[in-house]
């Protein structure tokens, strides 16, 4: 009966632990691909974040270089600046009737004039681009366009921001060739006023990466809300039916913190790899635009990467071996010590605590799980959320184990010692007490009593007389 009954609790014991193996090996291979999700679930369907994240490039000097350098390009392509100067100046002369070499000398001046122009569209261009106004017309385009940005990595013709299978992303200009026109007219350069509608777009950077993010966007969008609870619950189910829980924490903390680091290190080099790869005139913008990306997700991963090494030490510390056996005497030593140190009389909640003791169990659950959600609803989730909310749970969680005692004894007040005064005082002495002499019966002498002047007779040992020899019989 107890072969038997061991043998089934062996069989029980090797299927939890092939259990677990495979639930932490699923939490672990999905993890990456819950990140990647929920990064672009969140930037896209997010409004706020993303707004967030390409708001500022409105102000990066790379970004508005790329933009200044794209637009004056295009009005001087669609305006040739040389030739509408020539032929102001020819019907300059024409009008006032000037001699042949005054038309000359216009026509000596006509180059340094369209140079003049130019520059003075590029520098108009630059300001509207550096301008509060741009700013403001990049953030309301950002919010309204959110859904576009949808279509564009849904692939829908209808979106006004283009994605190509090469990771190129367009930006259309016309809205902003609109203000520069209004702006040049304003400063009495009127034949800007001839400037055409360019329906056109600059392209803003080219990111191979960014036609696979469209990819797992398209295909995990609609599990980026829930693949990342699924993965958190196949590693809490995977360490709960463990044989050993501190070592399948720790074991599942170490494969958890080498993938994340893999795909850290991924996310990281993707920059060096964006602008070794794309022309030069765009390196310095689409590393930017790149950054501003991928800098949400890095801290996201830099954040469960430490999660991952708290989680390694707590299952280390809980385990088995000789140093962390040393580690928890003194943790408990030095909880005694502080309890000594609060003292019977100075201990907070006296009547509650056998109450904390019996629920302890309870308090610990809910503080960790306060702890976990915390920690999960942090918005964005990055290393100082994760160390501030463990920390906070760690001093709640160590307060309450000093506070939970199973006895709580009554404290010892001694009475204080009063010394009493002394006085002296005469003890009178008490006459001698006289025993009652027994009565005996008549003509017996009393024991003890002798007569007076008769002094008891002294018996003398009676000599010895020596023995006569006896007569030795022949």
């Amino acid at each position: 009966m107890t072969e038997t009954t061991t043998t089934v609790r062996q069989k029980r014991s090797t299927g939890r632990a092939w259990l677990a193996g495979v639930l932490v090996t699923l939490g672990v291979l999905l993890a990456p691909t819950a990140v990647v999700a929920h990064w672009a679930t969140v930037e896209i369907t997010n409004t706020q974040q993303f707004v967030n994240t390409l708001g500022p490039l409105a102000k990066d000097p790379a970004v508005q270089a790329l933009i200044v350098d794209e637009v004056t390009g295009l009005i001087n392509d669609q305006v040739d600046i040389s030739t509408v100067t020539d032929s102001l100046l020819t019907g300059l002369g024409d009008a006032l009737n000037l001699p042949k070499a005054a038309k000359d000398a216009l026509g000596l001046v006509s180059g340094p004039i369209a140079s003049g122009v130019t520059a003075l569209i590029h520098n108009v261009v630059a300001d509207v681009v550096a301008s509060d106004a741009f700013q403001a017309a990049w953030t309301k385009t950002l919010t309204l366009t959110q859904t576009q940005v949808v279509a564009l990595l849904n692939g829908s013709p209808n979106s006004m921001l283009t994605l190509d299978n090469d990771g190129t992303i367009s930006l259309p200009l016309k809205p902003l060739i609109q203000d520069v026109k209004v702006a040049l007219v304003d400063q009495g350069v009127s034949f800007a006023s001839a400037i055409p509608e360019i329906d056109t777009s600059v392209v803003i950077a080219k990111i191979p990466e960014l036609a696979l993010a469209r990819v797992i966007y398209q295909i995990g969008v609609g599990v980026g809300l829930w693949l990342p609870w699924v993965v958190l619950g196949l590693l809490a189910a995977g360490v709960f039916v463990a044989n050993r829980r501190p070592r399948a924490l720790l074991g599942m903390s170490i494969a958890m913190g080498i993938v994340l680091g893999i795909l850290a290190i991924g996310f990281g080099t993707g920059g060096i790899v964006v602008a070794a790869s794309i022309e030069p005139a765009f390196a310095a913008a689409a590393a930017v635009v790149y950054a501003a990306l991928v800098t949400y997700v890095l801290h996201i991963v830099a954040a469960l990467i430490t999660l991952a090494v708290i989680l390694g030490f707590t299952g280390w510390a809980f385990g088995e071996s000789i140093a962390a056996g040393k580690l928890r005497a003194t943790i408990n030593k030095n909880m005694d010590a502080i309890r000594g140190a609060l003292g019977q009389t100075n201990l907070p909640f006296t009547t509650a605590s056998p109450v904390m003791h019996r629920y302890r169990v309870l308090a610990r659950v809910v503080i960790l799980a306060l702890m976990a959600l915390g920690i999960i609803g942090s918005n964005p989730l990055n290393v100082g959320a994760v160390l501030g909310f463990t920390i906070l749970g760690v001093i709640v969680l160590g307060a309450y184990e000093i506070l939970q005692r199973s006895v709580v004894e009554a404290p010892v007040v001694e009475a204080p010692v009063v010394e009493a005064p002394v006085v002296t005082a005469t003890v009178a002495r008490k006459p001698a007490m006289r025993k009652p002499v027994a009565e005996k019966p008549a003509g017996a002498k009393p024991a003890g009593i002798k007569p007076a002047g008769i002094k008891p007779a002294v018996k003398k040992p009676a000599a010895r007389k020596p023995a006569a020899p006896k007569p030795t019989a022949e």
